[in-house]
């Protein structure tokens, strides 16, 4: 990796944050209409991460540069909202909607005059298209950085082609967000465009090593993507060890998202003291507080990406709560996953319902206790649900026999039951698993 002069990262000198695509670098500068692969970089989808703007425009730079001869495909740089990126306030995060949470059918379907998000959302999403029409594979990683004081993460859909990619990036890896957080740009590209696609966040929002370790990312996907190995180029700091470096203590390791809280008042802050990693209690331990009132979490885990956003507004990701996952069960559900008669086993069970060939209607309290041990090893990830838990120990057991033999008693629905009936949630297999 090139060794740079760091200007602070409200300097954006030499680099133009008001064009929707920053750059591309192309093998050879060749002009053929389609390339083998293509690693698309987004950043600044939200207004006050610049970090990885400066990212991608350093590794088209050293690209445009050295021009390296074992450069197979194509790299492009897109920026997210650019409204909010050059807004006159640099804490600005968004100008009326998080940017990040639009890419639904239903937002899609709204005109883009509805609101300088959706907008932006529709150019983005456009030239997402375009490039996809001329590439074999597509491969997207969206740059970000957080307000919190953490190491780098990467977040990902639970995928096998997914995991296998994040997996050679040294740092730990956050399963489960697309369950949480409905409209992820990274979760349209993956079931529209069929792209392998994570998030990075990079460290914090205006730290110069946000934009070091981004740029890392960038060299590091680019080697894992078959597109140029990272020993083509001289780097002065090898990228992979400058994301060991940050990762720290926490590189390898793989978490399950929980639970999120999500702000309902702006009069919000965390705790004097609580910081991401801390360890808290189910109903206990005082993690937040808004309107006066102490937040607690409906279940023990690990605090992760607590909001220290100067400005907070109603329905912000106020913290999550992850837990660790271990080698074993990543490995154990590789291998289910492959099983078809599995997947014809629980589309049959009582309560259980197939939709098509890869969505099932599964009644709730049968899901709320199978969502973890079965449908996610499985490889299937909850569309719709409701905030039912399926209890702890000994009462998930309970709870699990009950619905069983609930659903078993009451006999099939005729037909199946209405998608949209709220007794019933809905999950489907991860696309790139199919």
């Amino acid at each position: 990796m090139t060794q740079h002069t760091r200007p602070a990262l409200e300097d954006h000198a030499g680099v133009d944050l008001t064009r929707r695509e920053l750059g591309r670098y192309l093998a050879g500068g060749s002009q053929s209409d389609t390339t083998r692969t293509t690693l698309v970089v987004i950043a600044g989808v939200h207004g006050n991460e610049p970090a990885g703007a400066h990212a991608a425009q350093r590794v088209l730079d050293t690209l445009q540069r050295e021009q390296p001869s074992a450069f197979d495909g194509e790299l492009v740089a897109l920026l997210g909202n650019l409204e909010a990126l050059n807004h006159e306030q640099p804490d600005t995060r968004y100008i009326a909607h998080d940017l990040n949470r639009l890419f639904t059918d239903e937002q899609i379907a709204l005109p883009p005059e509805t609101s300088p998000e959706h907008g932006q959302m529709q150019e983005l999403l456009a030239s997402l298209r375009s490039i996809r029409a001329r590439c074999d594979r597509m491969v997207v990683v969206d740059l970000h950085t957080t307000s919190a004081d953490m190491p780098p993460v990467v977040v990902l859909e639970d995928s096998i082609p997914t995991r296998r990619m994040a997996r050679k990036l040294p740092l730990p890896l956050y399963l489960g967000f697309e369950e949480e957080l409905g409209g992820l740009l990274i979760d349209r590209v993956t079931n529209e465009l069929g792209a392998i696609s994570m998030v990075v966040e990079g460290g914090q929002h205006l730290d110069p090593k946000a934009a070091d370790v981004l740029e890392a990312v960038i060299w590091c996907t680019l080697d894992s993507s078959g597109v140029l190995p990272i020993n083509a180029l001289s780097h002065e700091q090898d990228p992979a060890a400058v994301l060991r470096h940050e990762a720290g203590d926490e590189r390898g390791r793989i978490f399950d998202v929980r639970y999120r809280y999500p702000i309902a008042h702006p009069d919000f802050s965390m705790r004097e003291g609580v910081e991401h990693g801390d360890w808290v209690r189910r109903d206990i331990t005082h993690i937040a507080t808004e309107q006066e009132k102490a937040i607690t979490s409906p279940v023990h885990g690990i605090v992760f990406m607590p909001n220290m956003q100067a400005i907070k507004r109603a329905g912000d990701d106020g913290f999550f709560i992850v837990r660790p996952v271990g080698e074993g069960w990543l490995g154990l559900s590789a291998r289910l996953r492959r099983q078809r008669w599995l997947h014809w086993l629980i589309a049959h069970m009582p309560g259980v319902y197939a939709c098509d060939d890869h969505t099932l209607c599964v009644d709730a309290d049968l899901a709320a206790v199978l969502r973890r041990q079965v449908l996610h090893l499985l490889g299937y990830r909850l569309v719709r649900h409701d905030e039912r838990r399926g209890g702890h120990g000994l009462m998930r057991v309970l709870m699990g026999f009950r619905a069983f033999f609930k659903a078993l008693f009451r006999g099939p629905i005729p037909g199946g039951p209405d998608q949209a009936d709220p007794r019933f949630w809905i999950v489907r297999r991860h696309k790139l698993d199919r």
